[in-house]
């Protein structure tokens, strides 16, 4: 009793007697702002969660600088399979296939058994000029190792053609 006054009572609604203290249920005003501060709370921990499980997420994933090229979107399946279609004109398809220990190449549907050969005829375009007018379309086996495919890819660049582009699984 700080105050002097006496507090108010506390009286029974059936009875309208007043109640023991232990029985007694204590009023709070709700105090609206800090009601709001506590229902923004969660939803700022989950925001900052969120937050921070992107981040984690994207440290793993390394920008792509040697290789820069866009992989060429998938197309309607079609019941010929791709390596019996013949390739459209204006473009250099240039498949990369494992024939055992050496990587073999076709270029627009002729062979070549090594990455020499590949090489020559990739002079032969730029003897003629045609490479920087056509894109090339690098078509790689899952067999074939990565440092032969940025080899024919340098082969490419160094070329002269200005669009390389891998092909992908229509799947």
């Amino acid at each position: 009793m700080i105050s002097g006054r006496s507090p108010p009572p506390y009286l029974s609604p059936l009875t309208n007697n007043r109640l023991p203290l232990s029985m007694r249920i204590p009023r709070h005003e709700i105090d609206r702002s800090a009601a709001a501060d506590q229902a923004m709370t969660p939803m700022i921990d989950v925001v900052f969660l969120l937050l921070i499980f992107f981040v984690c997420a994207s440290v793993g994933q390394t920008p792509e600088l040697l290789l820069a090229t866009e992989l060429a979107g998938g197309k309607i399946a079609s019941s010929v399979s791709p390596e019996d279609q013949p390739p459209p004109l204006g473009e250099l398809w240039i498949r990369l296939s494992r024939a055992g220990e050496a990587t073999a190449a076709t270029v627009n549907g002729v062979t070549h058994p090594d990455l020499d050969a590949l090489e020559a005829v990739l002079d032969g375009l730029v003897e003629a000029e045609a490479a920087s007018e056509m894109p090339a379309i690098l078509d790689v086996g899952p067999e074939v190792p990565t440092g032969e495919v940025i080899r024919v890819y340098d082969a490419c660049v160094s070329g002269g053609f200005q669009s390389i582009h891998f092909a992908t699984d229509a799947e």
